[in-house]
């Protein structure tokens, strides 16, 4: 096990487990023998730096006064051993094999289970599968058995699970594909396991357990190569400065609500497919992070009819900042801080046309803003 910035002391905190999965040994360019059922995956790059990425958020970051953070237990698979700092010096993290992840799953859920106040935070990026109902995560020992998921975690299951725990406030983050595997359609017993135990399907859960998806049953997340990956890219911004309401204290705080709004806006790629796909989100949620200022608002703006934004000058004036479209992004995405704003459009390539605009007040995670062409030739 692997555990950063442990506090032992009494009260409510929170409590992070973060996996990242790039090296796969027993896929196709993996170091061991490689499995049959490669499902043509091979190593990634991406998850161990979206885990680092979201390990340096909880750590440098967070800010939740009635949950500090208590504890983060990681596991980074990389091809060289992953390390974080811990007291000045690097401090190297286990790799993500199922035998670690089983312990790191056991602790993460004691320490959670300490206090019905607590937070606990579940990340994971790394290959995923789905037969249409279940996520089953793959770790870096996936294929090593001749039973394709024994080294994957049924993510149905582990969620489960988490309805023992006592903490009440539980998010998790699947950054991973969730492409249908046709092998787990055929062999329904083969489901993964889900580190935690036999889990009691009779046991309710009276808190609140959300989970917001990279992807959708059936498609693929995506990242760069080297880069941290586009949900996380999202979500590390959703958490730092978009995806608040006034809580009741009547600070600025993220909640799992808001911050679902603010990684679905952030990765909208305008293609028509939703993004962000969620699970669980009910009632009021509960504090993740407290802004120290106000939260900005992520602004889509179009022109109808869509045809006539080539060429139109998409402006956006809030007090002193003004945002002012660069290209033909349509439509255009901009960030501007809450209140009252001006959105314009002037169409210098129709003649006459009257510049179209709108007076809008923004309020978080995001906006929509149409403005018309009023007339044209």
């Amino acid at each position: 096990m692997t555990t950063f910035r442990l506090d032992t002391s009494e009260g409510p905190g929170t409590h992070v487990f973060i996996v990242g999965v790039g090296k796969y040994d027993h896929l196709l360019n993996g170091a061991g023998p490689v499995t049959a059922r490669t499902g043509n995956m091979g190593q990634l790059t991406s998850p161990q730096r979206s885990a680092k990425a979201v390990l340096e958020w909880f750590d440098k970051t967070m800010n939740n006064p009635s949950a500090p953070l208590k504890s983060i237990e990681a596991l980074i698979s990389d091809v060289d051993v992953a390390t974080y700092p811990e007291e000045g010096q690097p401090k190297p993290i286990d790799q993500a094999y199922y035998d670690q992840f089983e312990a790191c799953a056991k602790a993460w859920f004691d320490r959670a289970n300490s206090d019905p106040r607590n937070v606990a935070v579940f990340y994971f990026c790394g290959h995923g599968l789905a037969n249409g109902i279940e996520t089953q995560l793959l770790l870096s020992d996936y294929g090593k058995s001749s039973t394709p998921l024994r080294h994957a975690i049924n993510f149905n299951g582990f969620r489960m699970a988490m309805h023992a725990c006592q903490a009440t406030s539980q998010i998790f983050f699947v950054d991973a594909c969730r492409v249908v595997d046709s092998a787990t359609l055929v062999d329904p017993d083969n489901l993964g396991y889900s580190g935690l135990g036999p889990v009691n399907v009779t046991r309710m859960f009276r808190g609140s357990n959300p989970v917001l998806f990279a992807a959708r049953i059936g498609k693929q997340a995506f990242g760069d190569p080297d880069q941290v990956s586009d949900f996380t890219k999202a979500l590390l911004a959703g958490l730092t400065k978009y995806g608040a309401r006034r809580n009741k204290q009547q600070d600025w705080a993220i909640s799992p609500q808001h911050l679902q709004l603010a990684v679905a806006a952030l990765m909208d790629d305008f293609s028509g497919d939703s993004h962000c796909q969620t699970d669980g989100i009910s009632g009021s949620g509960f504090d993740l992070h407290i802004l120290n200022e106000p939260p900005d608002v992520v602004v889509h703006v179009s022109v109808a009819p869509p045809e006539k934004h080539v060429g139109a000058v998409l402006r956006a004036t809030h007090g002193i900042v003004v945002r002012e479209r660069d290209g033909d992004e349509h439509p255009w995405r901009t960030i501007l801080p809450i209140g009252n704003a001006r959105i314009t459009a002037d169409f210098p390539q129709l003649a006459d046309a009257p510049q179209s605009f709108r007076d809008v007040t923004l309020m978080g995670p995001m906006q929509e803003v149409e403005l018309g062409v009023l007339w044209a030739q």
